[in-house]
């Protein structure tokens, strides 16, 4: 059923007096539905953004909800999420519409019919590719929870895990259909760009429950001290400047997967034909992160910071990658070549070329042949699993 607005007072809920709308929270204005500090006059409602971001998503999911008390359940800032029913009917008593909400949205489809723009990312479709690449992660590398008796890495075993997360990142963006229906190029330069931001930010990820150690995707670790002096110097960054600040905000599966869309999505990639899909594209990442963040003031932008520290731990990563090739490290995987340190492609190539056996499985020398060999993606990880597990996909 539709909501609908209280139509007389006695569908109201008990709520403060008009009065305290002129009330200051702090030196500022009060919220007329929860009392919290209001940010702005939101769907006709001077109100806080938890509020406006609930109403928001009632109206455009069009849910409905009951009260157990007769609505008679008090809306403040400490109680206002105990009864749904009881807040959206303060909403509407407050002066807050429903057409508000509705054009909104249709001014967003305008513009992005002015520009031709398609394609709107789903919070949904994000959570369902991170469980997709978790459990093709688990198949690949069964992880032991028992972190003593976990491995070292050495800078080979850094390489195997890098090449493995490259191959899963490919995996996560193959299954996004507004990635796939971008131009080939644009896809490999997206796939390119960030591929290191993406590394890193998932290395992070697996580390939050540790404090001394980076967690790799092969179950090796990086002992913050002991291992070799760059590798070092690289994952005590990852656990100062990232893992730290995402463990202090309990970062959730929900906004892990819009900021890993947001990296993904860069409109500053070199040579994208369709930079204004994809800046649309990352403004919609920025929509649902601030959706799964509007309950708690300034979480969106602490988020947001994480950013600037991963990029430049990114480049010092890849700044060492170089210089293991100089000193003649192990050999490095024409995978990690092309796609990180971007050698052996030329304008108007994919990814892979040379007789490494990696180019199977990435391999784009004919931008004709993306959308076909990206499809063999899957096959080419699950080539590496137990026989039992191989019709998992």
């Amino acid at each position: 059923m539709p909501i609908q607005p209280p139509t007389n007072a006695a569908d109201a809920p008990v709520s403060a007096p008009a009065s305290s709308v002129l009330q200051d929270v702090g030196g500022g204005p009060q919220c007329v539905i929860c009392a919290d500090k209001a940010t702005g006059k939101h769907y006709g409602a001077s109100s806080c953004d938890g509020c406006k971001g609930f109403f928001r998503r009632s109206i455009r999911n069009n849910y409905t909800y009951s009260c157990r008390f007769n609505r008679q359940c008090v809306v403040d800032k400490d109680n206002r999420n105990q009864c749904r029913c009881c807040r959206l009917q303060k909403c509407f008593k407050a002066g807050m519409r429903k057409e508000a909400v509705q054009n909104e949205r249709d001014c967003i489809n305008s513009n992005r019919a002015k520009g031709q723009v398609a394609g709107t990312l789903s919070i949904s479709v994000l959570l369902w590719e991170e469980c997709n690449v978790q459990q093709f992660q688990a198949l690949l590398s069964p992880q032991s929870h028992d972190i003593k008796s976990k491995k070292t890495a050495c800078v080979g075993d850094v390489f195997e895990s890098m090449k493995q997360q490259l191959l899963l990142l490919v995996e996560w963006a193959k299954h996004i259909p507004e990635f796939c229906h971008l131009p080939i190029d644009d896809r490999v330069s997206l796939l390119r760009t960030h591929s290191a931001e993406h590394l890193i930010l998932g290395a992070a990820r697996r580390s939050l429950p540790y404090h001394k150690l980076i967690l790799l995707g092969n179950d090796f670790v990086i002992p913050l001290r002991g291992a070799e002096v760059e590798v070092c110097r690289v994952a005590f960054r990852i656990q100062e400047e990232l893992v730290k600040p995402l463990r202090e905000l309990e970062i959730t599966d929900k906004e892990f997967a819009c900021l890993r869309a947001i990296v993904f999505f860069a409109p500053d990639c070199p040579g994208l034909e369709s930079s204004r899909v994809v800046r649309h594209l990352r403004l919609q990442a920025h929509l649902l992160l601030e959706d799964a963040t509007c309950e708690q003031r300034g979480r969106f932008g602490e988020l947001l910071l994480i950013l600037p520290p991963l990029h430049s731990v990114a480049w010092q990563m890849l700044e060492t990658l170089h210089l293991a090739q100089l000193l003649g490290e192990p050999k490095m995987d024409s995978l990690l070549q092309e796609m990180l340190l971007g050698e052996g492609t030329k304008t108007g190539q994919g990814l892979c070329t040379g007789d490494d056996p990696t180019q199977d499985k990435l391999n784009v020398a004919s931008p004709t042949n993306f959308t076909s060999v990206i499809s063999h993606v899957s096959t080419s990880l699950t080539s590496d699993l137990p026989a039992a597990h191989t019709d998992w996909h």
